[in-house]
Formats: C-alpha cells, sequence, structure tokens
C-alpha cells in the first residue's frame, strides 16, 4: 500500500491514540513514529525525518496551527491533521496543513496518505494565493 520508506510522524498526547495509531499505519505499510506534544514532534521532525506528519491539534504544550506553522517552514513533510475538533479545520489548513480528517474516520485518514499533494513550494503558494 504505501512505499516501505514512507514515514509517518504521529502526533497525539492520548498515549492508547498515538500507540494504536502506530500500529496501524505499521500495518498499511508505513514506518511509523510517535510524538506526545509539539515539542518532541519538533524534534522528531527533524530527527526522524517523516514525508508525513499526523497531527492531533490538542496538545499540551502547544497549539496545533502552531505546529503546523514550525513545520511548514521546513517545507519538506506533508501534515495531515487527524482531530477531533472539526470547528478548527479552517485555522489548521490556514496554517499550512495539507488535509484536515476529522477523527475517528481511518478510511479518510488512509485515502489523505495515499493521495499526493503538491509539492510543499506549490502549496504554500496556493495557499498564499499565488499562482
Amino acid at each position: 500500500m504505501a512505499s516501505p520508506t514512507e514515514r509517518v510522524l504521529v502526533v497525539d498526547d492520548e498515549v492508547e491514540e498515538r500507540e494504536a495509531l502506530c500500529e496501524l499505519l505499521s500495518t498499511w505499510g508505513f514506518e511509523a513514529e510517535a510524538a506526545e506534544d509539539g515539542k518532541h514532534a519538533l524534534e522528531m521532525v527533524l530527527t526522524f525525518k517523516p514525508g508525513v506528519v499526523v497531527l492531533d491539534l490538542g496538545l499540551p504544550d502547544a497549539t496545533g496551527a502552531e505546529v503546523v506553522r514550525v513545520i511548514r517552514e521546513d517545507g519538506k513533510a506533508r501534515i495531515i491533521v487527524f482531530s477531533g475538533w472539526h470547528g478548527l479545520r479552517d485555522a489548521a489548513l490556514a496554517a499550512g496543513a495539507d488535509a484536515f480528517v476529522l477523527k475517528p474516520d481511518l478510511e479518510a485518514l488512509e485515502r489523505a496518505l495515499l493521495t499526493p499533494t503538491p509539492q510543499p513550494e506549490v502549496a504554500r503558494k496556493k495557499r498564499q494565493g499565488r499562482p
């Protein structure tokens, strides 16, 4: 299903959800690692170098939008917000997320993971309204 080298960083403060999602991603063929908060997520982006970050918005030390903005500055990882907070969808996308999936829709998450998004520079220009 996924490329054997596709790395996914799961960021969620709920340990059970984080572990379950990492296990599921492994069965889908991804190499998954996890971070429990924004600080560790940003460290893992630098050390693990994921192709995709699956990020919950409710983190104990930072807002999900803040984490999206910092990760987006690097511009390499796709960011999929996977959250139960539907009301924050627009804010997450405005901050730079490539996709928003409402928990617990695992089928939609799988589609988001398997759907290629534009190259980061192209996506950034689109968000800024430039051609």
